[in-house]
């Protein structure tokens, strides 16, 4: 099955880059447990020109527009969020040919 991927690009605010990587599980448990159709936030990248990128992935488009028209009302979302400037949210679907063999146990 397809997946809904969302490539989220940002920069953390006032040198925050503890408390936001102290914040983030809370935050992606907080919202797998509101929105079931999130399968995981499996990547997050530093830059080093300060930017972020973080890869969000859920089960379809439909489940990642709901989880964003209320992740303000999860308190540890909310929370995390706040320490992020500049975000951008790139949508797009992974084909189910381009999922990791290794995590789906398929041959290489």
């Amino acid at each position: 099955m397809a997946r809904t991927v969302e490539i989220v690009r940002f920069r953390i605010k006032d040198d925050r880059r503890s408390d936001f990587l102290r914040l983030r599980p809370a935050a992606v448990q907080a919202v797998r447990a509101a929105h079931p159709q999130l399968v995981g936030a499996p990547v997050l990248v530093e830059h080093a020109d300060g930017s972020w990128t973080d890869v969000w992935i859920y089960e379809t488009a439909e489940g990642a527009a709901l989880a964003n028209r209320q992740a303000g009302a999860i308190p540890a979302f909310a929370q995390m969020a706040d320490l992020l400037d500049d975000v951008t949210i790139q949508e797009g679907t992974a084909p189910e040919a381009g999922h990791d063999p290794i995590e789906t146990g398929a041959a290489l």
